[in-house]
């Protein structure tokens, strides 16, 4: 993967690509793909100003892995899994100081055998040759950061619409098991990174709706609440996709284990998709 130099524009253009769809979502990926591969320099890569603060380059970051992902192209892009490492590591030299500096200190030909900036294969190679290892160690800072205290927000949040709503009651029993779910999902996530990739989509989703819920005003009660049901549901939702996974793990290539419940249980993954049906059904009234 060639080094970007920060001070001189690229001249390459971006390539349509014929066979792509015409779904304007498929497109924007295509087209997100095209704009990193043809960035002038990292800031551009990652769509973010040279001021731009740590917490904004990692925003900008999960923002556009969400979208380049190579998992997210079917049938497989290569074009996305180079945007991809470039993204990666875009991020890994701008989300550190010392290389930042020093990126932003670099000369006019830093791809030159006189270069003194590390290049990927000097500098991070060790941390970064797979781009995917950067994105579970952001993922797992993300994942620390969010569920730190948040259960006992959800868990206010499913009260209070349980008082005003009482159609779509969920039981103290049913928030007991969610509960456990929570803290079963929290040690797994905490003590080894397997499950990061089959929730990451989700948890970058997260971040993403928990941005949107602090920047709208205490006032907009109206988009609050739809935010807040959203937030519920996806966080109920993860756990729900760890047991799924776990239960596809333990069964054997040539034997079908009807009765495997996976690491949380059936009853538990029963009371989780529960309360998210009852969300969607909340989601739906809050659109309206």
């Amino acid at each position: 993967m060639p080094f970007i130099n920060p001070w001189t524009a690229s001249s390459q253009t971006a390539t349509a690509d014929p066979k792509k769809s015409t779904n304007s979502s498929t497109d924007d990926k295509y087209e997100v793909v095209e704009q990193i591969l043809n960035a002038a320099d990292y800031y551009e890569v990652l769509g973010v100003q040279k001021d731009s603060t740590a917490e904004q380059v990692r925003r900008a970051y999960i923002r556009r892995s969400r979208v380049c992902h190579p998992d997210k192209f079917v049938p497989p892009y290569a074009r996305a899994t180079e945007s991809f490492q470039l993204l990666s590591i875009a991020y890994e030299t701008l989300s550190n100081p010392s290389s930042k500096l020093m990126y932003d200190l670099s000369p006019a030909n830093p791809t030159s055998s006189s270069s003194s900036f590390p290049t990927h294969s000097s500098s991070t190679s060790d941390r970064n040759d797979n781009p995917n290892d950067t994105l579970q160690r952001v993922l797992h800072q993300l994942f620390i950061e969010m569920m730190d205290g948040e259960f006992q927000t959800m868990r206010a949040f499913i009260h209070a619409l349980n008082e005003t709503n009482p159609g779509m009651h969920i039981s103290e029993d049913a928030i007991i098991q969610i509960e456990l779910a929570f803290r079963k999902m929290r040690e797994l996530l905490l003590s080894t990174h397997t499950y990061y990739k089959v929730v990451q989509f989700e948890l970058m989703r997260l971040y993403e709706l928990q941005l949107e819920l602090r920047r709208l005003s205490y006032f907009d009660i109206w988009r609050r609440m739809r935010l807040s049901i959203t937030i519920c549901k996806v966080l109920l939702q993860l756990p729900i996709m760890i047991n799924t996974a776990s239960r596809e793990k333990r069964q054997l290539p040539d034997t079908k284990n009807d009765h495997d419940e996976g690491i949380l249980g059936v009853r538990v993954e029963n009371a989780l998709r529960l309360a998210v049906g009852l969300l969607e059904t909340g989601e739906r009234y809050a659109t309206w």
